[in-house]
Order: C-alpha cells, then sequence, then structure tokens
C-alpha cells in the first residue's frame, strides 16, 4: 500500500509513519520546512517539505498514493483567527481536492473532541453530540468546520473517515508534556478547578491502531469516531504523578474555575484590543479543558472499526517516564541507569 502522512515529523504523525514502514507499506510525508525530517530519512520515507496551504503541492504528495492521512493542523490555545482558518481549513480543503483529483482510496482525517466542545460537561458523550452554536476557541471552531467539510466529501470518488482522539500523550510528545514541566519547574503550575475532574485520554500507540483501522473498516466510510484509552483518568492526579516521578514540584496551589475563567477573559479581551503578541498566560477554552469533565465512549470505534486500546496505562506511563528521562528536555533528571 502507498500512503501519504501529512505531518509525518510530528508527534502522531512520526509515529504513524515508523507503524506503517514497520508493516512493509511505502510512506511519503510532508512537514513544513524547519521540521526535523532525520528520523524519517533513516526510515526510508519519502519526503515532501512544504505548506499544505499551497494546492500544487498538496497535489504533488497525493499523486499516486491509495491512502492519505491527514494528521497536520494547528492545535495552540491562542493565534489570529485568519492562521486557524487557513492551516486547519483551507489546508484541508486542499487534501481533500487533491485526493480526489489522484483517486484516492480514502482519506482518514485526525480531528479533536474540540470540534464538539461547548465548554460544557461531558461524561462518556457519544458520536450524536452536536457541533456547537459558540466555540470557546478558534481551535474548535476550525476543527468543527474541517471535519464537516471531510465527511461531506464521502462518497463514491473518495471515502473518508475522521478520527477525533482526546488528549495524544506517551514518548515523543515535545509540546504538551515538556510545557507542563518547563511549568512546574519554573514554579508557576496552580491546579484549576478542584481536581476531580475525569478526562479521557490517549496512548499515541493506541492512536496509531485506530488510525490503521480507520484505513481499512469498511463501515466507518462518512463517519467520526471518539477514540480514547476507554479509562477515564484524574488528570491532576495524573500530572502530579509524572512530576513526582521526575522529582519535579507539583502544582504550587489551587485555583478555583470562576477565578481562572474571570481572569482567562479579561486577559483574552486584553490581547484582543492591544494586539498582543503571543499568547495570554491562560485562556477560557484552556481553563474548561483543565477543570471540566471531558469523557468519550469508543463503543462505536469498538463496533465500527474493531478498536480496543491495546497499550495499558500503566504501560504507557512506564514507556513515556522512561522516554522522559532520556529525552535531554530541560528540567527532567537523566536515569541513573
Amino acid at each position: 500500500m502507498k500512503a501519504m502522512v501529512t505531518g509525518g515529523a510530528g508527534f502522531l504523525g512520526s509515529h504513524l509513519v515508523e507503524r506503517l514502514k514497520k508493516d512493509g507499506h511505502f510512506v511519503r510525508a510532508v512537514d513544513l520546512p524547519g521540521a526535523d525530517f532525520s528520523g524519517l530519512q533513516k526510515q526510508g520515507v519519502e519526503i515532501i517539505s512544504g505548506d499544505l496551504r499551497d494546492a500544487g503541492l498538496v497535489d504533488r504528495a497525493c499523486a499516486g498514493m491509495e491512502l492519505v492521512f491527514h494528521v497536520a493542523a494547528l492545535a495552540s490555545p491562542w493565534a489570529p483567527r485568519e492562521l486557524f482558518w487557513s492551516i486547519n481549513v483551507t489546508a484541508t480543503d486542499n487534501v481533500i481536492s487533491a485526493c480526489k483529483m489522484n483517486r484516492v482510496r480514502r482519506l482518514v482525517h485526525v480531528s479533536s473532541p474540540s470540534a464538539v466542545f461547548d465548554g460544557k460537561e461531558h461524561f462518556m458523550a457519544d458520536e450524536s453530540l452536536p457541533y456547537p452554536k459558540k466555540f470557546l476557541s478558534h481551535y474548535s471552531e476550525t476543527k468543527a468546520v474541517s471535519e464537516q467539510h471531510v465527511l461531506a466529501a464521502n462518497g463514491p470518488d473518495l471515502e473518508t473517515v475522521v478520527i477525533r482522539p482526546h488528549a495524544i500523550w506517551g514518548p515523543g510528545d515535545r509540546h504538551l508534556l515538556p510545557r507542563v514541566i518547563a511549568r512546574a519547574k519554573a514554579g508557576k503550575m496552580f491546579q484549576v478547578g478542584d481536581g476531580e475532574n475525569l478526562v479521557s485520554n490517549l496512548y499515541v500507540e493506541n492512536a496509531v491502531d485506530a488510525l490503521l483501522l480507520a484505513a481499512g473498516a469498511k463501515a466507518a466510510a462518512g463517519k467520526a469516531y471518539f477514540i480514547t484509552d476507554a479509562e477515564p483518568v484524574k488528570i491532576w492526579e495524573l500530572v502530579r504523578r509524572i512530576l513526582s516521578e521526575l522529582g519535579v514540584p507539583g502544582p504550587r496551589g489551587v485555583i478555583p474555575f470562576w477565578a481562572a475563567y474571570s481572569l482567562a477573559a479579561v486577559q483574552e479581551l486584553v490581547w484582543k484590543l492591544f494586539q498582543l503578541e503571543g499568547e495570554p498566560n491562560i485562556t477560557r477554552y484552556t481553563v474548561s479543558e483543565l477543570a471540566k469533565n471531558h469523557t468519550y465512549s469508543i463503543e462505536a470505534a469498538k463496533k465500527d472499526l474493531g478498536y480496543v486500546p491495546r497499550v495499558s496505562a500503566q504501560e504507557g506511563l512506564a514507556k513515556t517516564l522512561a522516554w522522559l528521562r532520556e529525552s535531554g528536555i530541560p528540567g527532567v533528571p537523566k536515569s541513573r541507569l
């Protein structure tokens, strides 16, 4: 099989590329100039360096492919709406068009539960959850629009499937966990909310399993699926455990949800009014993610994809801690072994 992976040098994309290569497939990876392609080059992956907002480049990337995994996206708590739209919607539209022009058999699109996040508590929500009328972030809005475009494109000339992984973690994560560690190390981390909220998360190898299953499941065409590790966790307990295992101080204190949300709203307003560079220290979207329940059912994925989390939380945590200790991430003590 010939497969193309957008965002192939990123966290999830690189794990997917590695699995595809191990399974004996031809793999072409696309990522931005400046991305670290060294690991992909060692595996014999064909690399295209460029921007998915360039329709011509996307057309060349999809040429001759049977399967496309669209993993790349702008996943950030704060950026101009135009930037989110161009990367998460326009680039996705380019991928859809290129797949159709090049007669790609199936497009598997990586979305997010953020596409249906309305700021409310989610308890084992399933795929009947509607898109919200109002979004807390440009990220959520553009992920909702892009996945709707992908699903609408499903038909005889192109089968499309949407995967909604939640809170992916594991070895190779150089964004989420390092950011948490850095803030804790600097004494800038505070627990938001009472710490009792449950969150569904997803170990990266289980995410790859789901993507590969979505590539072949006949019943999946034209549908979206939540993908998680099945057992929700108390997110602040997990954060404290990881920090403790690494010898890094835990959160300095607790900020009530209402106080953090109000502070975030004020900061967002200031950033908008004065068009400040960078991002606020905290946003309403981030506060809600950290303090509210976000749990999702994987029953549909089990039924249609045959998905069952293969790597347990304990095994995943052991692998992640070992990688963090050897990764050279600032603030993480190296293993003495």
